[in-house]
């Protein structure tokens, strides 16, 4: 065999495993996205073979039956890892990190076997998987012809010259694939934010592939625990309506004036004093973002600020861990009160996650209480629920007000030293009784370990621990055999402060294997009959599993009247996440179940994540409603209960806003998309649609919302990595 020859084949194992990653990556990419960008494989190309390269370079260097045993386990694990995530995606329609996958999947696929069965072995299940494991079907036929010039010792044989040469070629052809990646991200800035400061991990799989994506989530866990946070500095922060409080930075007065083109220009320009004053007139919304006009028989009343005593620049000057952090909030400016500021004081709360809960569903004939609490009490027209880490972040959103950056372990880690910033905490310390609940395994996401430490004084109740032996044993479980058998529990103990994780509402969306969905199946085709509807099964059995919790929620309402406490009762419902199981093979731009429901195509996250929300109260209805068209999302409903119950909070300790308040309405998604009462902004694309196109924006507005939002989701991993909760409450507790 000539020179030429045999140096050829000594390269086969590099070529046979850089193509296999190439390959996996690909398919895995094809299965779970419709929206391709070139330079996403450009990038998967790159990352692939500088992971076969290093993978080959170095076994290479080993005795040729270690490079037998371990070539096949590195392709067997990179099987398993695209395998996992496959059909991680197939079920919650998400990537998921590793803290997602470690601590919340495994629940995930464990409880939902027949589910995950169903995945598996379906022609889409099936053909998925034995294309990821070609490479290692054709690695036990061809072996031979990959390994056959290796060395049979390795370096360890008398003449290691040739084999250390090939071995460190391969590295350097692998060094010099990421060189080259590199130098695209960093200086030819093609998604350099992924890559550095905004980086998120289901953004980096898709431009950069599974395989640095997981890479880069490894060093952002490392990142996270050793080094310090960096917040950025924001000059100004953009306030809605006419007057507002900078929430990261000075306080500032924004102001609309319309030019004789008609076009409307937006300024803003520091205010001074710390306090603002809000003109109240009777019959207007403070939350819209539409401005009042002015009347001058209007006396101003001057509000306080949501803050705390805390002196946050005497703890950053203390030094320590939290120093950078402490700085940051100390820069913030609280949002102010305002006439909305106690209105449920002393009232009692029941708090409810609903299981892929949409507000596109909300029908006055099919699901008259949903509608009526939807529009008699605080309207929620623009609504999103952030889709990060399934239910367990839904819940962590709704809980705490923050963003779960830490995956499927966030609850973990902030109930780790107790909690204090969230309801069940807050309301405790005002002496309600409280309970959480949750209609299914007790252990589901570790529930029965967190949930204890939520401050609800009667603590958790689930099925495993009590609430078996209460509901029927379907799946889904109902919601109203769910509260028909709790309310009793706590109705006669006021001030109650009650939650709920409810669980009608969960997929698979077909009548023959959800029990809710049969349940109500004759009501919901009776209604589409009526009006002419043609939704199709999985829509239609979607809904039908949702009236369940429309039944619950009207049989609680219909008690508290009974009762004579509605208008001592205050109900909040937001949903977990987007209904992701209507569609199995499903990708943004392929949802058609989805789109079917909401009556749009769904191409982005903020038309995937748009929803609805609902806080009531009885006495609420005596008056006109409260509307709030301004963007909201899930991490504004704590700020917000925090204004309505009057408790001591600091809004500067949370990254959502009281909605009634004069604060920047601000939304933002995982992948770093924002959307203000202004306009919504791409990150991926970098590229910000106005909401009104005769609105002219102001000077570096897109620059200073995205730092912002940066700023807000490192203090959402501040919060986790540092346990800065504790921190503030411990420093907080010290006598002066």
């Amino acid at each position: 065999m000539s020179l030429q020859k045999k140096k050829r084949k000594k390269i086969q194992l590099a070529v046979f495993l850089s193509l296999s990653c190439l390959y996996m990556e690909i398919v895995f990419k094809l299965s779970v996205e419709t929206l391709h960008t070139g330079s996403s494989f450009v990038f998967l190309t790159l990352f692939s073979l500088c992971a076969g390269l290093v993978a080959s370079g170095i076994i290479s260097l080993l005795p040729k039956r270690a490079v037998e045993i371990l070539a096949p386990l590195y392709l067997g694990f990179l099987f398993l890892v695209f395998v996992v995530e496959f059909l991680v995606y197939r079920q919650f329609k998400v990537a998921y990190d590793l803290n997602t996958i470690l601590n919340a999947a495994t629940d995930a696929l464990g409880g939902f076997g027949a589910d995950i069965r169903r995945l598996i072995f379906c022609f889409d299940g099936i053909s998925h998987i034995l294309l990821l494991l070609l490479p290692l079907m054709l690695w036990f036929v061809l072996r031979k012809k990959i390994i056959g010039q290796l060395p049979e010792k390795g370096i360890w044989q008398r003449r290691t010259g040739q084999a250390v040469y090939f071995s460190l070629a391969q590295l350097a052809g692998g060094t010099a694939c990421y060189g080259v990646a590199l130098f695209l991200i960093l200086c030819c800035g093609l998604h350099k934010d992924i890559f550095t400061n905004q980086y998120n991990f289901e953004s980096a799989v898709m431009q950069f592939g599974l395989g640095e994506g997981l890479c880069l989530d490894i060093r952002n866990l490392a990142l996270s625990k050793t080094s310090a946070q960096v917040f950025e500095s924001t000059e100004v922060e953009f306030a809605q309506g006419t007057a507002g409080t900078s929430s990261e930075g000075a306080a500032v007065r924004s102001k609309k004036e319309t030019m004789p083109d008609g076009k409307t220009i937006v300024q803003a320009r520091e205010a001074a004093g710390a306090q603002e004053l809000v003109m109240l007139q009777e019959g207007t919304s403070l939350q819209s973002t539409k401005t009042a006009k002015e009347d001058e028989s209007v006396i101003p009343v001057v509000y306080g600020q949501s803050v705390s005593s805390i002196d946050f620049s005497a703890l950053a000057a203390a030094g320590g861990d939290c120093a950078d952090i402490d700085a940051y909030v100390s820069t913030l400016t609280p949002s102010s009160q305002n006439a909305y500021t106690g209105s449920f004081e002393g009232k009692n709360l029941i708090l409810i996650c609903a299981e892929a809960f949409s507000g596109f569903l909300i029908d006055p004939e099919l699901t008259p209480t949903l509608y009526r609490l939807s529009t008699k009490g605080i309207n929620f027209n623009d609504y999103y629920q952030q889709s990060i880490a399934g239910t367990t972040g839904g819940e962590y959103q709704l809980l705490f007000g923050l963003i779960p950056t830490s995956g499927g372990s966030s609850i973990k880690e902030i109930t780790q030293s107790g909690t204090h910033t969230n309801m069940g905490a807050l309301l405790n310390d005002k002496g309600y009784y409280g309970m959480a609940f949750h209609n299914s395994d007790y252990t589901y996401y570790d529930r029965h370990k967190t949930h204890i430490k939520l401050g609800y004084s009667g603590g958790y109740m689930g099925v495993g621990n009590g609430l078996e032996e209460l509901i029927s044993p379907k799946w889904p479980a109902s919601d109203l055999e769910l509260m028909q058998e709790t309310l009793p529990m706590y109705i006669d103990k006021q001030p109650f402060n009650v939650y709920y994780m409810t669980v009608s509402g969960h997929s698979v969306y077909t009548f023959g294997n959800n029990a809710m969905s049969r349940e109500n199946k004759d009501a919901v085709d009776a209604w589409c009959a009526k009006n002419n509807l043609s939704y199709t099964e999985p829509v239609r059995a979607y809904i039908a599993a949702n009236l369940e919790l429309e039944k619950a929620v009207a049989y609680l309402v219909e008690t508290l009247e009974q009762k004579g406490i509605a208008d001592d009762t205050v109900i909040c419902i937001a949903p977990d996440h987007f209904p992701y199981g209507l569609d199995s093979d499903a990708a943004l731009g392929k949802m058609p179940y989805l789109s079917e429901l909401y009556g749009y195509p769904v191409n982005t996250y903020e038309e995937r994540d748009r929803s609805r929300a609902i806080i009531w109260c009885g006495a609420l209805e005596d008056n006109e409603p409260i509307v709030v068209d301004t963007p909201t999302s899930s991490v504004d409903i704590l700020p917000t209960l925090c204004n309505l119950f009057g408790v001591e909070w600091d809004s500067r300790l949370y990254v959502g806003r009281d909605v009634l308040s004069d604060a920047l309405p601000l939304v933002f998604f995982g992948n770093y998309d924002w959307k203000t009462d202004l306009g919504h902004y791409s990150s991926t694309n970098n590229i910000f649609t106005p909401t009104d196109e005769n609105t002219v924006i102001p000077e570096d507005y897109v620059k200073q919302i995205s730092s912002m939002v940066r700023n807000r989701m490192t203090f959402s991993k501040s919060v986790l990595s540092h346990d800065y909760y504790t921190h503030v409450y411990d420093a907080a507790s010290v006598p002066e």
